[in-house]
């Protein structure tokens, strides 16, 4: 039996969205999102921020350089994912990321031209999925 790998994360785009290309000229947007978490424990408030790093990739990640900025209220579903990498020194590191499945731009955007920041009635939410054409 094969298992499930699915998250979904609403919070805050953390670092501007950083639009690159790989060596196959295939786009991808990589940016971060805190998550806030608040209870009580034995009258006092807690609080807790969670930070996720995330990419994006082919016409998502256009949709998120052009559409996010931090600060923005954003929902992830995606998949938690390892990447592993290699500095100049030869040092390893493994590093855990949500790849985004799809994204949805909540909340309004201080540039002024995001898709549907608020939702009209009958009409579905729009997100990155509705602007890509290139499947992952």
């Amino acid at each position: 039996m094969s298992g499930v790998n699915q998250i979904t994360i609403v919070g805050n785009v953390g670092s501007a969205p950083e639009l690159k290309y790989t060596q196959n000229n295939v786009p991808f947007c990589r940016f971060s999102v805190a998550v806030n978490e608040q209870w009580s424990q034995d009258g006092e408030k807690q609080e807790r921020v969670t930070w996720f790093p995330v990419v994006a990739f082919n016409g998502k990640s256009e949709a998120c350089a052009n559409y996010l900025e931090k600060g923005r209220l954003v929902a992830i579903v995606g998949k938690v994912r390892t990447r592993e990498y290699e500095t100049k020194d030869g040092t390893k590191h493994q590093v855990m990321q949500i790849v985004a499945d799809t994204v949805s731009f909540l909340g309004s955007s201080r540039k002024g031209d995001a898709p549907s920041a608020a939702p009209v009635p009958g009409q579905p939410r729009q997100t990155a999925d509705d602007l890509d054409d290139v499947p992952f």
